[in-house]
This record gives structure tokens, C-alpha cells and sequence, in this order.
């Protein structure tokens, strides 16, 4: 297999193709518009003076032709050149000085050359016509460029000059152009080489001109920044699972050791019926990890559907009723009609108000009521609990968000500290983000996400949810 035309190489010719053609077109467009018939009228007048001449010698001979010469040399066209020459080519009578060229005399069509008059000290452009005569002789009938033709002749060999010249240039520009282009992507390439090796602190190069180099160097730079956010929390992560697995691991060796040298039954049983609770424990703490890694990876995104805001809310709402009556605090639904649907996972929604409305009722639940709201706002969705606990101070708010992040008030409740870890993770995958609030009293958890484009709404009105997928 041949070797691969280089890159560079490519553009470089494609840049000086580009600029040829472009210049093709402008001196074409300029030889249209400048060329005329002068050149065919200038043809035409020299092979009819050739042909009413050499009528002449026909029934004539050579004295009447060289009267007839004399007598149209008299009028005076400055433009006429006449002679009748010998088989060297010298004048014999005329108003031609030079004597004619070979390549001019053995041509019998139109031919375009340069002769002298005898009454000018320099040779013109002509058009001429050579016809042969008998005994060796030849009539050689030409006319001198006009002024316009002239001018339409230089013209012409001044586009040719030019069309060589931009060939020339176009080239030139291509290479600089290749040279330009491989130095911006190869200051990317680079960093990107680096970034590979494990040097996650560079960045691709940004330049003042705003072009599109330097927004994909932008859009590079945005994805290492995501890079490093991710592999910062993932060391986070897993410095977070050694430190608070270790003491549930712990608790469940100790349960399995006592377990194993206890020798009454019924305690072995109770120790073991332990030794389920931590392991589920456990199993839930690493679900939830999975889950919120799966989440802010946006694995999820296939699975999303058109869901009807309001009627999450209710069905929440049931299934969390019974269990808030048990704790004595009565669930307030909260949902502003009527709501555009959105896009998104059912689920992971579901999922995400569950575990605020399981906050509320650990935490909140002194307060006798929690809110479960359903509103919108221009193009801006909220769901969301309020509680009437203690809340949650604005100086905590990001502990209580970060993943196993415990405040000192929840210490002795059971859990991890990823509940709110993993509803922020949900808001994420739905272009939005958890906002807690003060509830004043309590706390106000709301999941904010954009609703679907406007062309979307138009095409899923609120009187069209009839049509949207319920759950049986």
C-alpha cells in the first residue's frame, strides 16, 4: 500500500486549487467582458484586400498590380500594409520595409505577426495573409492593430501573466495555510498526548483571534476540567467507602465472631439476624454508590420518557402516606396546574423525591407537616419537599450534599450520607440541579430542570397528558 498524502499536503493544494479556480473565474469573467469582434473584423478585411489583389494580378499581371498597390496605398489607411514580395521574401513594391518571415510567407490562413512600414522606424502587431503569385512571387495583405484591439491583446496576455501568478501565489498561500493549521493542531495534539501520559494540569491553547481552533481548545479544555472534577471525586469516593465502610465491615465481623463462639442457639440466631441487617446495610450503601455513578455518567438517558409532573407527585404522595400518619405528620401535595411534561427517568425521579421525602419524615417530622410541590416557572420545573424541622444551616448545605457527608445532627440516625449525593446526581442527568433552601422553619429541597424546547411543549400541551404512559 502506498503511503498516505500528508495532511498538511493536502491542504495546501487544496488551497491553491481554491484559489486558482476563484481567480479562473475573475479573469474570465474579465475576458468576457472585454473581448469584441475587432480581432474577426480585422480578419475579414485583410483576406478581402488579399483576394480583390490577387484578382488583380490574375487578369492583369504584375503591372496592374503594382499600379493597384500604388493607387490603394494613396488613400492613406494608416492601418494598410500591402507588398508584393519575392520567394526570399523582399519587397518589391509596397509600403512593407522588412523583408517578411518565412513562418508568415508559408502560411495560407490568417496569421497574426510583426512588420515594419516604411514610413515607421518600429515593427507593429499585424494581421496577415500571404496568397502565392506565379514566378516565385507572393501578395502579402496585412493590417495593423487598432488601438482597442491592441489594448485587448495586451489585456489578454496580461490575464495569462496573471493565472500563472496566482497558481503561484495560491500555492504559497496553501503552504502557509497548511503550516498555520498543523501548528494549532499539533499544540492540541500535544496536550492532548500529555494529558494521556497523566499530566491532567494541561490545557490546550487559547488564542485571542476567537476562531474555531480556539473553541475546540475551549470545548478541550471544558472536557479536562470535567475529567478532573470526576477524578477528584472519584478519589474522594473511595477514600469516602474505606473510611465509613470500615466501621459497619467492622461491627459485622465482630457479630460473625460472636456468633460462631456462642454456644446457646437462640443467641447465635439473634447475632445472625444482626449479621443480615449490617450486610443489607452494606448492600444498600453500595447500590446507592452504583447508582450514583451510573446516574452522573447519564447511562440513564435511554430510558428517558414523558412523564406527568403532577402525577409523580400523587403517586408519591400515596405510597408515603401511610408512613408518614405512623409518625404522625400529614403530607401536603402542592402541584400547580396545569404542567408541561417533561422529559426524563421516571425512576430515578421517583427515586430522587423519595429519598427527600425520607429526609423530611428522619428529620423533619416534629415539625407535624411536609410539603410535596409540583411547579413550574417560565422554563424551569421544581419538585420538591418542605419540611418544618430544624433545616439545614446555608454554611452545611454542601456537606450535606456531598456524598457520605453526615452533619453532626445525623449522626446517631442510621443511613450513609448519600441520599441527597444521589439526588443531586438525578437533577444532574436532567440538565438541572438541587437547590436547598430555607423553608423558614424547616428545610426546602428542590430539584430544578429545564422542561423540554418550546416546540416540544407545543407538541405535548397539558390537555394532551391523557396520551402520556401511566402506571398501572
Amino acid at each position: 500500500m502506498g503511503s498516505r498524502v500528508p495532511t498538511t499536503l493536502r491542504i495546501a493544494a487544496l488551497s491553491a486549487v481554491l484559489a486558482l479556480l476563484s481567480n479562473l473565474a475573475l479573469l474570465g469573467f474579465i475576458h468576457l467582458r472585454t473581448h469584441d469582434d475587432a480581432l474577426g473584423v480585422l480578419r475579414e478585411r485583410a483576406t478581402e484586400e488579399a483576394r480583390a489583389l490577387t484578382g488583380v494580378y490574375g487578369s492583369g499581371g504584375r503591372k496592374a498590380l503594382d499600379k493597384t498597390i500604388a493607387d490603394t496605398l494613396g488613400t492613406g489607411d494608416p492601418q494598410l500594409l500591402v507588398a508584393l514580395v519575392d520567394a526570399e521574401g523582399r519587397p518589391l513594391s509596397g509600403n512593407i520595409a522588412a523583408p517578411i518571415p518565412r513562418i508568415a510567407r508559408t502560411r495560407t490562413d490568417f496569421a497574426i505577426t510583426r512588420l515594419r512600414r516604411a514610413d515607421q522606424p518600429a515593427p507593429v502587431e499585424v494581421g496577415i495573409v500571404v496568397r502565392p503569385l506565379r514566378h516565385g512571387l507572393s501578395l502579402v495583405s496585412a493590417r495593423s492593430f487598432g488601438e482597442r484591439l491592441a489594448f485587448q491583446r495586451l489585456l489578454e496576455r496580461s490575464l495569462l501573466l496573471a493565472l500563472f501568478l496566482s497558481l503561484f501565489f495560491g500555492v504559497i498561500c496553501g503552504v502557509i495555510t497548511a503550516r498555520y493549521v498543523g501548528s494549532r493542531v499539533r499544540a492540541i495534539a500535544d496536550v492532548v498526548d500529555e494529558v494521556g501520559e497523566g499530566d491532567l494540569a494541561r490545557r490546550a491553547p487559547i488564542g485571542r483571534a476567537g476562531d474555531a481552533f480556539d473553541e475546540l481548545s475551549k470545548r478541550i479544555n471544558h472536557m479536562l476540567d470535567r475529567i478532573g472534577v470526576l477524578m477528584g471525586e472519584l478519589r474522594l469516593l473511595t477514600d469516602s467507602l474505606a473510611h465509613d465502610l470500615r466501621s459497619p465491615v467492622g461491627r459485622l465481623r465482630a457479630r460473625i465472631e460472636r456468633a460462631l463462639t456462642t454456644p446457646d442457639e437462640a443467641q447465635r440466631d439473634q447475632m445472625l439476624g444482626g449479621v443480615l441487617a449490617e450486610a443489607d446495610a452494606l448492600m444498600r450503601i453500595l447500590t446507592t454508590v452504583l447508582e450514583i455513578g451510573r446516574t452522573e455518567a447519564q447511562a440513564s438517558r435511554r430510558q428517558f420518557a414523558w412523564i406527568d409532573p403532577a402525577e409523580l407527585v400523587a403517586e408519591l404522595a400515596e405510597m408515603y402516606e401511610p408512613l408518614a400518619e405512623e409518625k404522625g405528620v400529614a403530607i401536603v401535595v402542592e402541584a400547580a396546574a396545569p404542567l408541561f411534561p417533561l422529559m426524563g427517568h421516571r425512576q430515578l425521579l421517583a427515586q430522587a423525591i423519595s429519598n427527600l421525602l425520607d429526609n423530611a419524615l428522619n428529620y423533619g417530622a416534629a415539625g407535624g407537616q411536609m410539603i410535596l410541590f409540583a411547579g413550574q416557572d417560565e422554563d424551569m420545573l421544581r419538585l420538591g419537599v418542605a419540611d418544618r424541622g430544624p433545616g439545614i444551616a446555608e454554611a452545611d448545605r454542601a456537606e450535606a450534599r456531598r456524598r457520605f457527608g453526615r452533619l453532626d445532627s445525623s449522626r446517631s440516625a442510621p443511613g450513609a450520607g448519600l441520599g441527597l449525593a444521589l439526588v443531586d446526581a438525578v437533577a444532574h442527568l436532567h440538565g438541572g440541579e438541587l437547590v436547598l433552601g430555607d423553608g423558614a422553619p424547616g428545610l426546602r429541597a428542590t430539584i430544578v430542570m429545564p422542561l423540554a424546547t418550546k416546540r416540544a411543549k407545543a407538541d405535548a400541551r397539558p390537555d394532551s397528558l391523557d396520551s402520556l404512559p401511566r402506571r398501572a
